[in-house]
């Protein structure tokens, strides 16, 4: 079992960012009926979300502004940044890693290591998994993790689909710390079951694209029966599990931290763990693939604390958030944050002139 506790590491600030645009479902009345498209948004529980309709804002514009948001409004030295974590399925190019460009386009020091990981769903647990080992092993003491990914790029089925997926790009800093209630640190499982690759993802592309299928087609493939039943059996017992090696409970926590699949599974796992504090923010997001555990942890205590909460609100938490989807791939994990390190979703319409330029030149 893939189970790890790494004490004395600690998140000190966390920011999402979206883009502006934003589509609706009531976008979608003037050509689906409304019965349709209100039983949709009844079952899915999506009512909207922000992407960029012309697609020049893409997932490292995102974890950017969002990682820019953080140095400038916590004051960190980008200089203290030891290693750049890139988690996302939508890169800069297939080569090199997006995350060499985010440390350029960052103004991020040469001693900074940089990689990224293609992974989606689970992706922000994974990242935190990483960056607390980096700091544990002694390579870092200070590291930026960026979860993002906008799903443009994938070809999204048509019609009401369009409005599962929306794009977002998340910044966390994870670093170590001796202060004594951060000393349990993160405590972890990590799970693959990569017999269920056929169940999610968009499999056309790349290497693949070139035996018998010459065009290269990379929209998303979805078995919505097999990723439900994946979510609402594998979860809870990756729950049962975690509380099983590690003791304890749900009701330990302040907020139970769900990747945003959609409403019918989250209420689900929700039932079936028996969680009383489970933050939706899909209904305004949509599903943000490995930004959503970021994405709502953000949205649930950043709008209380930022917008004139009381001082109550400015408190520490004990969270426990769980990611699971593509590959098929899930992981969990607890820790204490304070929520006045937790920031509220900025919106941006960023772009890179001179990455785009590297690619209208390369045609």
């Amino acid at each position: 079992m893939a189970k790890a506790h790494i004490k004395n590491v600690k998140i000190s600030a966390v920011c999402c960012a979206v883009p502006k645009d934003r589509l609706s479902y009531e976008d979608f009345y003037a050509k689906i009926d409304k019965d349709t498209v209100d039983r949709f948004v009844k079952e899915a529980g999506v009512k909207q979300k922000f992407y960029s309709k012309d697609k020049t804002t893409i997932a490292s514009d995102l974890c950017c502004a969002a990682a820019e948001e953080i140095f400038s409004k916590k004051g960190i030295d980008k200089s203290s940044i030891d290693a750049l974590v890139l988690v996302t399925q939508s890169p800069d190019y297939p080569s090199p890693a997006t995350s060499n460009t985010l440390q350029y386009r960052l103004g991020l020091n040469e001693d900074c290591l940089a990689y990224d990981v293609n992974l989606g769903c689970s992706g922000y647990v994974y990242g935190l998994y990483l960056a607390a080992s980096h700091i544990s092993s002694g390579a870092a003491k200070r590291v930026l993790l960026l979860a993002g990914d906008t799903n443009g790029g994938f070809g999204v089925a048509s019609g009401l689909n369009e409005l599962l997926f929306g794009d977002c790009g998340s910044a966390t800093i994870i670093e170590y710390t001796d202060e004594l209630e951060y000393a349990d640190g993160f405590r972890f499982i990590l799970k693959t079951m990569g017999s269920g690759f056929k169940a999610l993802g968009a499999v056309s592309g790349l290497r693949y694209a070139c035996v018998d299928n010459p065009e290269v087609r990379p929209e998303i493939y979805m078995d919505g029966l097999s990723v439900f039943s994946f979510s609402i059996t594998k979860v809870p017992a990756l729950f049962r599990e975690f509380f099983e090696s590690f003791g304890g409970g749900v009701d330990d926590y302040d907020s139970v931290l769900l990747h945003q699949a959609n409403k019918s599974i989250i209420d689900m796992i929700s039932k079936k763990i028996k969680a009383k504090n489970v933050p939706i923010c899909l209904d305004r997001y949509a599903n943000t693939a490995s930004a959503t555990v970021a994405n709502v942890m953000c949205d649930h205590y950043a709008k209380t604390v930022m917008g004139g909460g009381s001082d109550e609100s400015l408190k520490m938490v004990k969270i426990i958030m769980s990611g699971f989807g593509v590959g098929l791939s899930l992981a969990i994990a607890d820790t204490h944050v304070d929520t006045k390190n937790i920031l509220p979703i900025i919106h941006t319409n960023l772009t890179w002139d001179e990455g785009r330029q590297k690619v209208l030149n390369a045609k």
